[in-house]
């Protein structure tokens, strides 16, 4: 499993909604998170369409969290993007094991269900708030996920 550069931008992009107190504008975003224009405002798109992100038109619009910073976990955002987080493609609902038809008699598969379910709880552990609290060192957010 690799977690995709659209998907670290879209990270990127809602840390710097969750600093911002009012809408911004996705130019703003862009050069914020250093990526292209259209870039942003695909992901952005991508965001608005799973409830992660709202969009006000208007002279004062832009775009803003629709979801509590603190509420908001990484994986949420990551999966808004690359969908469901699987180390494997048998873990995934829609393919097969290659060594079993049935999937709980594999040991291949129970393993990495097991290491991808302690992924993805690690990544519910920590919140968009979590990773823009500057009061919070690296070393306390590494402690949070143990």
């Amino acid at each position: 499993m690799k977690i995709t550069q659209e998907a670290d931008y879209a990270l990127r992009i809602t840390s710097v909604l969750a600093q911002s107190t009012k809408p911004a504008g996705a130019p703003a975003i862009a050069e914020a998170v250093a990526v292209p224009h259209r870039f942003a405002m695909k992901i952005l798109r991508k965001l608005t369409l799973k409830g992660i992100v709202k969009s006000t038109r208007g002279v004062a619009g832009g775009y803003s969290l629709a979801v509590a910073a603190k509420e908001l976990s990484l994986k949420a955002v990551i999966e808004a993007i690359d969908g469901k987080i699987a180390i494997r493609h048998c873990l995934c609902d829609d393919h097969n094991c290659a060594n079993s038809p049935d999937k709980s008699k594999c040991r291949f598969h129970n393993v990495f269900a097991y290491i991808n379910s302690l992924i993805t709880i690690r990544l519910e552990a920590l919140s968009i708030a979590d990773m823009t609290n500057e009061a919070i060192s690296t070393e306390q957010l590494i402690e949070k996920l143990k």
